[in-house]
Parts: structure tokens; sequence; C-alpha cells
């Protein structure tokens, strides 16, 4: 019996932790599609869903891959691109308790140190900072301004390469503004967020 116990109580621990990440990363719900090319009209959709009296508040989120390299680097990496509104996102998820600078406020999330003309970005904690033996994370003062080149690539709906596309490779340098700790190893480790 007291096995039973222990397991019940472990388990039970960790499916309600795994849970709260979850929900923390997602939110509630998420309405999607499986093709790379989203759905139209979504800004409509979420104002239709808005004044509904069962939801609270919506957030658009592009999802995409590209390959992220700091700028003068050879060595890049090829990661998850989510594109959101920080402030719309972390009132559907719990994205704002995830950043270590700008964690009382989600709308300078991607304000970089510096210059905040600047577009900046956020990436998971695991591709950024390293941790010691304990498994804590050294942190600056404040985020260093550095320059990340994000190159996407024009994919087909089922998400291969356009052949017929590929002269329209796009880069663009955004600066590093925060980490995001989401407590989601995949997620901490292969994705960074962009405005």
């Amino acid at each position: 019996m007291f096995v039973v116990v222990v397991v019940m109580t472990v388990m039970t621990g960790l499916v309600g932790d795994f849970k709260k990440k979850n929900h923390n990363f997602t939110g509630d719900c998420v309405v999607g599609t499986e093709s790379l090319v989203g759905f139209a009209y979504y800004d409509d959709f979420i104002r239709l869903l808005e004044k509904t009296d069962f939801v609270e508040q919506a957030s658009a989120v592009i999802k995409s891959y590209a390959l992220v390299n700091a700028e003068g680097s050879q060595n890049g990496a090829g990661l998850e691109v989510i594109g959101i509104d920080a402030v719309q996102y972390s009132g559907v998820t719990g994205f704002a308790r995830t950043l270590h600078y700008h964690k009382d406020d989600a709308a300078e999330a991607f304000v970089p140190t510096g210059d905040g003309n600047k577009p900046g970005c956020v990436v998971g904690i695991d591709m950024w900072f390293q941790r010691n033996s304990k498994g804590e994370y050294f942190y600056s003062s404040r985020p260093a301004a550095t320059a990340i080149v994000v190159t996407c690539f024009p994919l087909t709906a089922k998400g291969a390469l356009a052949k017929a596309g590929t002269g329209l490779v796009n880069s663009k340098t955004f600066y590093f503004s925060d980490a995001a700790q989401s407590g989601l190893a995949r997620v901490d480790g292969s994705v960074i967020y962009i405005p």
C-alpha cells in the first residue's frame, strides 16, 4: 500500500507540474491548422471570440522555422520562430512570467538594451545562458546588446522547402532583449520569439 501511495503522490505532482508548464506556454485552447500557411482573417476571428462570454482573451500566434545565428557567426541553428504580441500573448499564457529581464512588463519584452527603435527578440533560456553545476543560470545585470540574424525560407503548406521560391529567402536582424524560461526543455532550447 505504501508504494502505491508514493507512486500516486509523485505522479500526481509530475502531471500537475507538466499541465501548468504547458498551460503557461499554450493557454487554455489552441485553434489552428496543421498547414504552415495558417488561416485568413484571424483578427476578425479573435474579435468574434472576445465578444463571447466564455472567452476572456485571445492572441494570434504565427509559427514558422528559421536558421538563427549571432551576427557575424557561421554557427547557425534551426529553430522554431514564434511571432507574438507580447502583451496579448501574456494575457492568454504565462509568457510574461517566463521572462527574466522584463518579468514585470511584457510590453517591454521586445525592447533591446540601448536602442528601443531596433527590433528585439526573446530566446529560450537554454540557447542563451550557461548553467553551473547546481543547474543555476548565470545572468548579466541587463541584456547583452547582441545582434541575432533570423533567416526564413519559403515553405510549402506541408513544410517542405518551396523550390519555386528559393530566391525569396528573407533575413532580418533582431537584438537580444530577454530570455524565456518556460520549464519545457524543448521550448527553452529551440524557440525564438519575435514581435
